[in-house]
């Protein structure tokens, strides 16, 4: 039970993180919490089912749903998001109308039965006791990957250091020479990239529908708090810690045990860290 406990704490780990980084990259740099995030992920995840199950391989289907949800990142944010930078309130109430339209396009083109995707990999692995579902196990490996150069990138990367100086104080990296809307523009798309990648992972282990969304960002945001706003190495600390938590919960204490789980870590966190773990007050990406 112990080695399923952990590659299942692994997997939920991954899939948090990969969300929050998403969320935590584009409040860095545009200063919006975007709840908008689980909108695009279900949509991909929605997207990826009709290309998979019509006949498009899996990783073909992955990475052109990450390039074009990348793209219509980019757009929004240019076309909406520009207009309500740095407006919480104004930010919240686009968000929400994003919300409606994916849901409502959700509806209208794929109906509201929940639905599944064939597995990535056929096939598990025996550990002992224990039996590992191959498929979690690539998904696993690869966020880890993904999330590895993501956060190398931003630390050690020309690229990475722009887009933390804008971050950072827009007008010093407008007054170096940095194009501070372009970056912008692209780290929302990067955001939403790794949104689409998050859903697309998720769907080929989950049944789900719309509400895969709200469930996922809402998670997203227990992360960011407990890992510290604005700090990617706490997103992946704070998606460990929740992942972990729910894992070991569910096997040990059970499914509604483990419900309450992101909101005991939560609060726990909060009384010994009220700005996260690796929060500070003026801290961005």
């Amino acid at each position: 039970m112990f080695l399923e406990a952990a590659t299942s704490g692994l997997f939920l780990a991954a899939t948090y993180a990969i969300a929050a980084f998403g969320l935590v990259i584009v409040f860095g740099v545009l200063d919006i919490l975007n709840f908008a995030h689980g909108a695009m992920l279900v949509l991909s995840a929605y997207l990826a089912s009709s290309l998979i199950i019509g006949g498009v391989p899996y990783w073909v289907a992955l990475v052109g749903i990450v390039a074009v949800m990348a793209l219509a990142g980019m757009g929004l944010e240019r076309t909406i998001f520009r207009r309500v930078e740095g407006e919480v309130i104004a930010g919240l109430v686009v968000s929400i109308g994003i919300i409606a339209i994916v849901d409502t396009a959700i509806l209208r083109f794929w109906g509201p039965e929940p639905r599944t995707l064939p597995r990535l990999v056929e096939g598990s692995v025996s550990v002992g006791t224990a039996t590992l579902p191959v498929d979690r196990l690539l998904i696993i490996a690869v966020v880890a990957v993904v999330l590895v150069l993501a956060q190398v990138a931003l630390t050690r990367s020309r690229w990475g250091k722009v887009l933390r100086a804008t971050a950072q104080q827009q007008d010093a990296a407008s007054l170096q020479g940095i194009p501070v809307d372009r970056v912008k523009t692209v780290a929302f798309g990067i955001g939403t990239a790794l949104a689409a990648l998050a859903g697309v992972v998720i769907a080929s282990t989950v049944t789900f529908d719309t509400h895969l969304g709200e469930s996922l960002v809402i998670k997203s945001f227990i992360v960011i708090i407990i890992g510290g706003v604005g700090s990617t190495t706490g997103a992946m600390v704070g998606a460990s810690i929740l992942g972990f938590a729910e894992a070991f919960g569910s096997a040990y204490f059970g499914v509604a045990v483990a419900q309450l789980i992101p909101l005991i870590a939560l609060a726990a966190v909060l009384l010994v860290r009220p700005h996260g773990i690796f929060g500070r007050r003026l801290e961005r990406v």
